[in-house]
């Protein structure tokens, strides 16, 4: 039974990597429909056949604010809305809460 989970969640982030590489510009929001920001670009670092991280950049009047988020925050991404879902996590300690800043 682990065997196939494994492979389940293998499967979805192949698949969520797929529909990311493609998701240049798409709003991310919150499941709870916060906006964050759009997505900038999409970062392949340790895997060659999905990112690793997404950058989102959200902007203000004055600033440019860009954070990195995990491709395991990702919950959703619906490509005809142009639209990807981050999971917030309840516990800060938790691998979805994993954001950074950058510049």
């Amino acid at each position: 039974m682990e065997a196939t989970d494994a492979v389940m969640a293998r499967k979805r982030m192949a698949e969520l990597g797929r529909l990311l590489a493609a998701a240049e510009g798409y709003q991310v929001i919150t499941s709870t429909g916060r906006r964050l920001g759009r997505v900038e670009h999409v970062r392949y670092r340790q895997y060659a056949d999905r990112p690793d991280e997404i950058v989102v950049r959200s902007r203000t009047l004055l600033r440019t604010r860009r954070r990195v988020y995990e491709l395991r925050a990702v919950h959703e991404i619906k490509p005809r809305e142009r639209t990807v879902v981050i999971e917030p996590a309840d516990d800060a300690d938790s691998p979805e809460a994993e954001v950074r800043s950058i510049s």
